[in-house]
Formats: structure tokens, sequence, C-alpha cells
């Protein structure tokens, strides 16, 4: 019955008098449900009385009711009308699941879908994505570019990169967003050869690339370890002077690298003007893909800073190297320094001890990484199996290989 007042009263526009009817309720002792609070804050919402719904939220949260969906639609749809996007986009943002209704509970502009569509990319939820999107369509949105973006992103996480290529094909106004968009999720994808084409058409629109259009365009080339096509490239970048950004000479540096030509990555580390930490690191690794240990330790003793990438990364070289116990060593150094291991050095740590057969160095490595709570990736797990087997520990192996999901044939 006081369901149905509120109800009456806040379609009505007597927004006052169901509020009042809801606070007579609660201090009658009587427990207001998810209806009490729909009707209430749609009332609230239309007659935009910010305070009140304010509460009314407050009352939500304090009868556990925080989590329903319902209530959830109705507090995103208040907040939205009484123009505090924020606040209805930090409730969407908590919310655990959301359906259709949640998204027209958002004021249609830009801003928003595109926020709705990078939630359905992060749920890789292309089913509710391609609601949205015709949601989108049908309020006129579609036309802007920021929204289009955000749909070319959705779709390529969602795995629907032939779906994404037709919405970038369908575009009139491609502006280098747009591009840059398409160009880095291809190479995300491993689609290499189409993220280069997308460069052909920029250059052939005479749109000028940016910064991400070098950064994607050099991790394409890295990846296909095309070295004619990266040394047009980095001429490319040297005409038209983008080699002062740092990132890109980052990039170019791994691109070479990846090419086999160490030589010319640490030509281009030598013009930098100003050089990251990453810089040091991606040239410590192209000498570690090389072989060349003795360089890997030079350029490693001269580092100004380091990172765990570095002491990763050296220590992976030192490995690879065959250079076993001073793997061991480095990685003590590193535990010494304060440096917190990953699973990346751990896994080349228990390669290191399998190829000595140290039944106790595999215990102690073991343990460091529990007690470090370094987190087990199957990389990482087949590793420390083949590590405890190698040492002749077979019980142990078996314990950490019964834990290893996904196993593939080569386990």
């Amino acid at each position: 019955m006081l369901n149905s007042l509120i109800k009456g009263y806040s379609a009505a526009g007597f927004v006052d008098a169901a509020i009042l009817i809801y606070v007579q309720m609660v201090g009658r002792g009587l427990t207001p449900d998810r209806y009490t609070f729909r009707f209430a804050l749609n009332g609230c919402a239309n007659a935009a009385f910010f305070w009140e719904g304010i509460q009314l939220h407050g009352s939500v949260l304090k009868y556990g009711l925080g989590g329903d969906l319902f209530i959830q639609n109705c507090l995103v749809h208040f907040h939205a009308e009484c123009g505090e996007i924020d606040f209805g986009k930090k409730v969407f943002e908590e919310m655990s699941e959301t359906n259709i209704v949640t998204w027209t509970c958002i004021k249609p502009n830009s801003g928003t879908m595109a926020g709705a569509i990078s939630a359905c990319a992060k749920l890789r939820d292309l089913d509710l994505g391609e609601r949205v999107s015709a949601y989108i369509s049908e309020t006129g949105l579609m036309a802007n570019t920021f929204v289009v973006n955000a749909l070319i992103h959705m779709y390529f996480k969602c795995g629907a990169a032939d779906r994404a290529k037709q919405l970038f094909e369908e575009c009139v106004d491609k502006n280098l967003e747009l591009y840059n968009a398409v160009l880095s999720n291809y190479v995300r994808q491993g689609m290499e050869r189409e993220a280069l084409a997308i460069l052909v058409e920029m250059l052939q629109r005479g749109i000028q690339p940016g910064r991400v259009t070098m950064i994607s365009v050099a991790s394409a080339i890295s990846q296909l370890g095309n070295f004619a096509f990266g040394r047009q490239f980095h001429g490319y970048v040297m005409r038209n002077g983008l080699d002062d950004w740092q990132t890109v000479g980052n990039a170019i540096i791994d691109m070479y690298a990846n090419c086999g030509k160490q030589e010319l990555a640490c030509r281009v580390f030598d013009r930098m003007s100003t050089k990251s930490v990453v810089s040091w690191n991606l040239l410590i690794a192209g000498f570690e893909r090389d072989g060349n240990v003795d360089s890997a330790w030079e350029l490693f003793n001269e580092m100004p800073e380091t990172d765990v990438v570095t002491w990763s990364t050296m220590i992976k070289a030192l490995v690879h190297g065959r250079l076993f116990h001073d793997a061991i060593e480095l990685f003590r150094v590193m535990q010494n320094e304060g440096v917190k291991a990953n699973k990346v050095t751990m896994t080349s740590i228990a390669s290191a001890c399998g190829y000595l057969g140290d039944p106790d160095l595999a215990k102690w490595i073991y343990r460091c990484i529990e007690n470090q709570g370094i987190h087990r990736d199957l990389k990482l797990n087949k590793a420390l199996a083949s590590m405890f087997r190698r040492c002749g520990d077979i019980e142990s192996a078996m314990l950490v290989f019964d834990k290893i999901k996904n196993i593939d044939v080569s386990s």
C-alpha cells in the first residue's frame, strides 16, 4: 500500500508527499524494499530533488541494496537527470553487471556513450556492446569520431576484428585518432601487415602520423622483423623531426634489435638526448637476444638507475649465456638491493637452478616465490616443474605439475 502511494505521488509530481510517506514508513519500523526506492528515486529524478535523492542513495546502502541491479539502474538515472554525471558514472563503474536499461539511464552524449562502450570492452561482452551500438545509432551519435574510436576498441577487444574493420571502412570522416585506434589494435592482434597497410593509407590521404602512430608502426615492423621497411620508416621519422620523442626513439631501438640489427639500435641509443630506464632496458634486451652477455653486463653496470625489468633482463642474459651460477648470484644481489622479483625473473632463475641440479637451491627458490606472493602463470609453473625434475625431486615436480592448468602437449 505505502509503495503504491509513493509511486502515485511521484508519478503525479508530488515528490514532497512521496518523500514524506517514505520517512513515515521508516519511522514506523517498516523496511523499504527495491520498489520503494525505485518509485522514490524516480520521483527525485523527475523533480531534480538532488539532496533528497542523495539521502535515499545513502539509505539504499544502509539497507544492503547497493548491489541490486534494479536499484543501481535507478541511481544511475537519478544522478544523470540531476546533471551529476560523475556520480552516475561512479555508480555505473561499481556495477558488477549491467543491462540495456543501464545504458538508457545515462544521458546520451559522446562522453557517456564512450564510457559505456569501454565498459563493454572490459567485460568482453560483444552482445551487450552491439546493443549499446544500436542505441547509439538511434540517438544519432554514431557520427561522432570519439564514439567510433571507442566502438573500434571494443570490437577488437571482443575478438570482432572484422566488425571493427567494417566500421572503420564505413567512416567518411577519418582523422588521426581513428587511424591510430585501428593501427594500434591491429598490432595488438598480431595483424602487422594490416597495420602497415593502414599507415600507407594515412600517408596517401595526407594525414600526418603522430607519436602514437610511430610507436605502433615500429612495433609492427619489430614483430615482422622487416629490416628493409624499418630503415624506410626510420628515415621518414628523421626527415619529419619525430626522432626527438623519447618514446619513438625507444620503439626504434626495439625495432632494430628485433630485426637483428643491434649495432643500429646502439646508434639510435647513443644519439638520444634523453634516455629513460626503458631505453637502457631495451638495449640490454637486444644484447640478450644476440647472446652478447659481455655487452649486456657492461651496459648493466653503467646504468644510472634500474628497475625490476633491468634485473630480470640481465639475469635472463646470463642464463642465455649458460652462466647459471652468475645468474643465481645476481638474483641474490637483487634481493639484497630490495628489488622485488616478478614471474619473469623467477622463470629465468628456475631455469638456471634446473641446469645446476641443486635440490636445496630449488626449494629456496620455491620458497622465495611463495613468500613474495609472486603470481605463478603457466610458464613459471612449467619452469618450476622442470626445475624440480632436473634436480631429482620428482615429488615436488608432480605437486607443481598438478597445479598447472591448460597443459599443452609440450608439457
